[in-house]
């Protein structure tokens, strides 16, 4: 009996996404959440407010919620949260994501020094045309080239990349959204 079990485990750990087991609590949970967004729209209709302006849109679609939970099991048993950040989180404009990922968590002492490196990169080729430019601006240049976003976004979103915060938003994403926009409701109507 304990066999079966265990092959039953390394079934289930293979290929997380894809288990039968995983994806039926998955979609309970993502039903769940559904109805609860459908009657916190309801809601903010029957007080006069437009849904959309507290932060409830639409619910996403079932299958693509179960799928996005899926993949975040999947990616807690393999170890890979930076794929599913890609997937589920990342903005859309960034770019060489596999590249980018040599940034994440950065510490503050390397992150300062990368910025240095960029900046020293950008005056040994460019010289006086860029002599007034501080490392930040340099480091924006080359961040907005290669990563295609701002440098604040990618300080915020890669080097401050967090692991456990990353699975946070992409399990709780829509209970938190639903409970902020109950705390915006009651403000509106007080």
């Amino acid at each position: 009996m304990l066999g079966l079990q265990k092959q039953a485990m390394k079934r289930m750990v293979a290929n997380p996404e894809e288990n039968e087991q995983i994806r039926a609590y998955a979609s309970i949970l993502a039903g769940i959440e559904r109805d609860h967004r459908e009657k916190m729209r309801d809601h903010a209709d029957a007080l006069g407010i437009d849904p959309e302006e507290v932060g409830l849109d639409e619910p996403p679609d079932t299958e693509e919620r179960v799928t996005a939970l899926a993949k975040a099991v999947g990616a807690h048993v393999v170890g890979d949260p930076w794929r599913l950040y890609v997937d589920q989180l990342a903005p859309d404009e960034l770019e060489n994501a596999d590249r980018a990922r040599g940034f994440a968590g950065t510490g503050a002492d390397d992150w300062n020094a990368q910025i240095e490196e960029w900046a020293d990169s950008f005056r040994d080729r460019a010289g006086d045309a860029v002599a007034d430019r501080t490392d930040r601006d340099l480091a924006a240049v080359h961040v907005r080239e290669t990563f295609g976003v701002d440098l604040d976004v990618f300080e915020e979103e890669i080097v401050d990349f967090d692991p456990g915060r990353v699975f946070q938003q992409v399990i709780a994403g829509p209970i938190e959204t639903n409970g902020e926009a109950l705390e915006d409701l009651t403000e509106r109507v007080q």
